[in-house]
């Protein structure tokens, strides 16, 4: 990038010395983005509570697939007495409830169905909070390089306030150089302080996002540029988003819940048979026999869950379909958004910066000859200022956008350079 080298170059139009390094207090803990982001999935609580959610579910499955009717064992004694004699009578009853409608069957399908959907917010979580680290930490290089740059300029201001004053002292420039000079220094001064803060805001973000104390905030270590992509088509973009997206995954994971709800509903119409066998004696004769049992539907037809269940399924189905809709306008918009703002910074990059650089040359040329005074340079800094903080905004507003790309698209974020 540019920045940095073409600032040390006017610099040296007016026979500065190189800048001094950030002044941005004691030395704090050095973070890249991948460290960010896999720092924030051990510390987030709400991937946390989300992956709870997802254990919950891998619970309730364990549950669906258990046989929920365990057998019963009855031991029974009776003393009997009568015509001046007496005996002892036992038995021995086993029981058990025998699950005729394959209940069991559907109630692992919603289990296994809610646990899917589980998955899916749990990865759409995951997504989530990786792209707001992502996003915090571009916010913090992009503080950082304004700061950089404020730093730069006003070491270069105050090298010119002391070129006027030598001139003036010369009798070369009169006294309202000197105290424009002067002014300009007062306004720089004013930036730095301004960009220094919100780096430190900017840091606190991070931190936060992290899960660090935000008074203790890490520095944010890599450049901010444009991460390279795979040339992949709109139409191509939305597919994929339609396919992998957690949370339209989800959706269609509640649908099939509901789906297997209302086929469970139907099932428990059907009773469950009671079996029961008996071995015992009484009055000294051995018994053996048994009995079984079955619960009479008659009143009690399973209407109201079957109803509700089939207005769940409804409800999902429509939700699912909202958010399909809402999948692919965040796609279009966002990638146009992307290739606007990657467009734009290429533009100032190659466009703006470089004729700024040419004329660079040839302002140090004209300066070194005596035919441009220091006022003309002054000019020339503000300016070149200016298009260094736009092409800085514009370059992390890129990457801001490339990062609301990848979470529209439901694939992972794109890795950062070494």
């Amino acid at each position: 990038m540019k920045r940095i080298t073409l600032l040390s170059c006017i610099a040296a139009v007016v026979l500065l010395s190189a800048t001094d390094g950030l002044a941005v207090g004691p030395p704090a803990r050095q973070l890249t983005l991948d460290q960010a982001r896999q720092e924030a999935s051990a510390r987030s609580p709400v991937l946390a509570a989300q992956r709870a959610l997802l254990e919950q579910a891998e619970g309730r499955l364990v549950t669906a697939k258990t046989y929920p009717h365990d057998p019963a064992l009855i031991l029974e004694g009776a003393d009997r007495e009568g015509a001046g004699e007496s005996s002892t009578d036992r038995a021995i009853k086993g029981t058990q409830v025998v699950e005729i409608g394959g209940q069991r069957r559907r109630r692992v399908a919603q289990a296994s169905a809610e646990l899917d959907a589980a998955g899916a917010k749990f990865q759409r979580e995951g997504r989530l909070l990786a792209a707001r680290v992502s996003a915090t930490f571009v916010e913090a290089l992009r503080a950082r390089e304004l700061l950089e740059v404020e730093q730069a300029n006003t070491e270069l201001v105050r090298s010119l306030a002391e070129v006027a004053r030598k001139r003036f002292e010369a009798g070369s420039v009169p006294q309202m150089e000197v105290n424009l000079a002067q002014v300009q220094v007062g306004r720089a001064e004013l930036d730095l302080r301004l960009a220094r803060n919100a780096y430190e805001v900017a840091r606190a973000a991070l931190a936060e996002s992290i899960g660090l104390d935000p008074a203790a905030p890490p520095q944010p270590m890599g450049e901010l540029d444009l991460l390279p992509r795979e040339p992949v088509s709109l139409s191509e973009l939305v597919d994929g988003a339609l396919r992998h997206r957690g949370d339209l995954a989800a959706f269609r994971a509640t649908i099939e819940a509901a789906q297997a709800r209302i086929a469970l509903a139907r099932r428990e119409v059907v009773p469950n048979l009671a079996v029961e066998g008996f071995y015992g004696r009484e009055e000294g004769d051995r018994l053996v026999g048994g009995e079984i049992g079955i619960r009479i539907p008659l009143f009690n037809r399973n209407r109201g869950p079957i109803a509700e269940a089939r207005a769940a399924e409804r409800r999902a189905a429509a939700d699912t379909e909202a958010v399909r809709l809402q999948v692919a306008r965040e796609v279009v918009a966002a990638r146009a958004t992307y290739d606007a703002l990657s467009e734009a910074s290429s533009e100032l990059e190659q466009g703006v910066l470089g004729t700024l650089e040419e004329n660079l040359v040839l302002l140090q040329l004209s300066f070194e000859a005596g035919k441009t005074g220091w006022t003309e340079v002054l000019v020339f800094r503000r300016e070149f200022v200016d298009i260094q903080r736009d092409y800085i905004d514009t370059l992390a507003d890129a990457r801001l956008a490339g990062i609301a790309l990848d979470l529209a698209a439901g694939v992972s974020a794109s890795t950062t350079h070494p």
